[in-house]
């Protein structure tokens, strides 16, 4: 049986585990990163629709992407590494019954320094086409567009290596118990002692919480992303939302992609593509979208995945009240792409400062529920 010891042990080389890896590294400590894949980004973070945005609702969620969204930009000039960025925008189509909730989220976003367009339907038109009729208006962001997670994650995986991060690939955690003012990890005959643990395993975050008896409402919810044949339109799609059903597309090359997010299913790894939701997808959106009767889809090209879900879509970042030297990091459900810069630099403060503070998540605390705080309602 080996022993390894590091001052942390992240649990998860997904996006938000590789940034926090990095971010502990720049502030001088020894981190070892598990994951039980054999390669990082294999989990949520390598199958997600791959969009960032400020375009929310919560100011937790805008300071977020205010502080993720300009490192995403300028990734490639701070460091050296491409991570795909492309601000394609967001284009969110309003209908009357909720223009004005719509108009004052905009106000907030705009009070904290997001660049957020209002649009007229006409003015929307430019981007993609879409039946107008029943909408108020639209809004686009032209800091929001999509990165490639996998280059991401992978950037932060070898800017972390540079700085001595560990990663121990197909290495599930089997076991954890405290020890001393710490932790030991335990995946088969490994033994892994660390000052801190970090819980970035996406929607597989509260299974490992529940290996120490910790209690954190992160579960799986699965995601169906489908791909269209190519098409004859030559715009760059940004990604569009109708806020009345839901349904989303963005441009992949010269096809579309697109899908509708399963808010009401039940926790579970439910595994593949279901025909009988693409056909519920498509019913869905072809109002707004006439064009999608003529619409080829590639269905060998479509992928699924998991969200890691909380119960009001908005994560955990903080110290788990449980245990001590316990941190959690998950349950971004679907916007976990967008935040992981500012969660990395959260983590690192967590663990080296005691307290995040360059970018406040306090919002994000365990027993937010009882307080009655803002919920986000852009959850796409």
């Amino acid at each position: 049986m080996s022993t390894n010891t590091a001052d942390v042990v992240i649990i998860g080389a997904g996006i938000v585990g590789a940034s926090s890896a990095w971010q502990l590294a720049s502030r001088g400590l020894s981190v070892i990163v598990l994951e039980k894949d054999v390669a990082p980004a294999m989990g949520s973070t390598g199958k997600s629709a791959a969009g960032v945005r400020v375009q929310f609702t919560t100011e937790a969620n805008i300071r977020m992407s205010m502080y993720s969204l300009p490192v995403y930009r300028e990734f490639e000039q701070r460091h050296g590494h491409s991570v795909g960025y492309q601000d394609i925008g967001y284009l969110l189509l309003a209908p009357h019954e909720k223009w004005d909730r719509h108009m004052e989220s905009v106000e907030l976003q705009r009070s904290l320094g997001a660049p957020v367009e209002v649009l007229d339907a006409d003015e929307a038109l430019r981007y993609v086409d879409f039946n107008a009729e029943d909408l108020a208006g639209a809004t686009y962001g032209p800091w929001d567009g999509v990165i490639d997670p996998h280059m991401a994650t992978h950037a932060w995986v070898a800017m972390g290596k540079e700085l001595g991060v560990e990663y121990r690939l197909g290495t599930p955690v089997t076991a954890a118990v405290p020890s001393g003012s710490g932790w030991e990890l335990r995946s088969e005959d490994e033994v892994f002692h660390c000052g801190h643990v970090v819980n970035a395993c996406g929607a597989w975050s509260g299974g490992v919480a529940s290996l120490v008896g910790l209690d954190v409402l992160v579960g799986p919810k699965r995601i169906q992303i489908f791909l269209s044949a190519p098409i004859q339109d030559t715009r760059t799609y940004p990604l569009t939302i109708d806020l009345s059903t839901g349904v989303y597309l963005r441009s992949e090359g010269d096809r579309v992609l697109f899908g509708l997010d399963d808010l009401e299913q039940e926790y579970g790894f439910t595994e593949g593509i279901e025909d009988s939701w693409l056909e519920h997808v498509l019913v869905t959106g072809v109002d707004r979208f006439p064009w999608w009767e003529d619409l080829g889809i590639d269905r060998k090209s479509s992928w699924w995945g998991y969200y890691g879900v909380s119960p009001d879509n908005s994560p955990f970042i903080g110290f788990n009240p449980g245990a001590d030297a316990w941190i959690d990091a998950c349950g971004f459900s679907g916007h976990g792409i967008s935040h992981a810069p500012a969660t990395g630099l959260a983590v690192s403060e967590l663990v080296a400062d005691g307290e995040a503070h360059t970018v406040d998540v306090s919002a994000y605390h365990h027993g937010r529920f009882a307080e009655g705080g803002a919920v986000e309602v852009n959850v796409f």
